[in-house]
């Protein structure tokens, strides 16, 4: 007994010294905490990626001040553009400038000068998350527009605690606690890379895994992701409600993945059996242009605008560096339909 309470305090003592050390640095720091989003202000990241075509090795990410990817706020532009969304509008592994938010920017810049973008987007960010930002920091900002895209990480997604400020006592010491929250976000990266949503460059399609999928298993996949559409129609209706009571014209993005019913340009492999998650590509793609319809739906019921960047962008691995992020020549091609539409719609004004 007497071994067993001076191990129990050996482990105690150790537990307490990680606690202080990540209280003081930690690598895995949690971007939700407390029901809150903690954004990295003045924070720049170096990244360091294997040799692959389209990407740079070395990476520079940066945050500005007020925790976003972009220029400093500029209180005497006359137009202010956010970019919200997930992974996707962040670029996590794209170097500063060459993320599709901040290349649209550059691009917007010749008909637009008196123009200051800024990319809000955040890894994983569903649209429970966007909704948060909008709230906690963007509305802030008095943007005169908010391009919106959303849906690839609201598949199969249930109502996230981690944004529940009811909470009691203990939950509140749990959230302070670094801990408990560095062991949660490591299993989160476990849980993304499992179904497929977590950041890994494919040097070369023809080796990724295969799923073959019978026409009654994507039926059933996909009438499993049905229950979930109505809440998320539900949560983009309420950021549109937010945009227009504070005067924000939203512009609903249709997201664009890779995977297809169809060959890859550059390869010819055949994108719809590749194993992603547990399902297969075509069947992830019919997901997503569910989400994408639901989106368009709104836009229209709403008469807000909706770019359909899934129609538009190739189906073109030189553009995807993991069959759902952008490459260099990605974003910059997705910069560049946006750009496209914004003018000759009459987008911005």
């Amino acid at each position: 007994m007497k071994k067993f309470w001076k191990i129990s305090a050996y482990v105690g003592l150790v537990l307490i010294c990680l606690e202080i050390a990540l209280h003081l640095y930690n690598p895995f720091t949690a971007r939700v905490k407390n029901g809150s989003i903690v954004l990295p202000k003045n924070t720049k990241y170096t990244i360091e990626l294997p040799a692959y075509d389209g990407m740079d090795q070395k990476v520079i990410h940066s945050k500005n001040s007020i925790g976003l990817r972009g220029p400093e706020p500029n209180d005497s532009a006359k137009i202010k553009v956010i970019c919200m969304g997930g992974s996707t509008t962040e670029c996590m592994y794209l170097t500063d400038g060459k993320d599709w938010p901040n290349v649209l920017g550059d691009k917007l810049k010749v008909e637009f000068p008196n123009l200051w973008l800024n990319n809000a987007g955040m890894d994983g960010q569903s649209s429970y998350g966007n909704l948060q930002m909008l709230k906690q920091y963007i509305l802030k900002l008095k943007p005169n527009y908010i391009f919106l895209m959303a849906g690839l990480n609201d598949m199969e997604l249930d109502t996230p605690s981690h944004f529940d400020v009811n909470v009691s006592p203990i939950k509140r010491a749990y959230n302070f606690l670094e801990l408990p929250s560095t062991i949660v976000n490591i299993i989160r990266a476990g849980k993304a890379k499992e179904v497929g949503l977590n950041h890994q460059v494919y040097t070369n399609l023809s080796q990724l895994p295969k799923l073959k999928m019978t026409d009654d298993e994507m039926m059933a996949r996909m009438q499993k992701e049905q229950t979930y559409l109505a809440a998320y129609k539900q949560r983009i209706t309420e950021f549109a409600k937010l945009c227009k009571d504070n005067n924000i014209q939203l512009v609903f993005v249709g997201q664009s993945i890779l995977f297809s019913d169809e060959n890859d340009l550059y390869t010819n492999i055949y994108l719809g059996d590749l194993k992603t998650g547990q399902m297969n590509g075509k069947t992830r793609s019919y997901i997503l242009k569910m989400y994408n319809k639901v989106t368009f739906d709104l836009a229209n019921e709403l008469n807000l605008s909706f770019i359909n960047l899934n129609a538009r962008l190739p189906k073109d691995s030189r553009f995807f560096y993991d069959g759902y992020h952008f490459t260099i020549d990605g974003a910059d091609m997705c910069a560049e339909i946006l750009h496209d539409e914004i003018i000759s719609k009459k987008i911005i004004h």
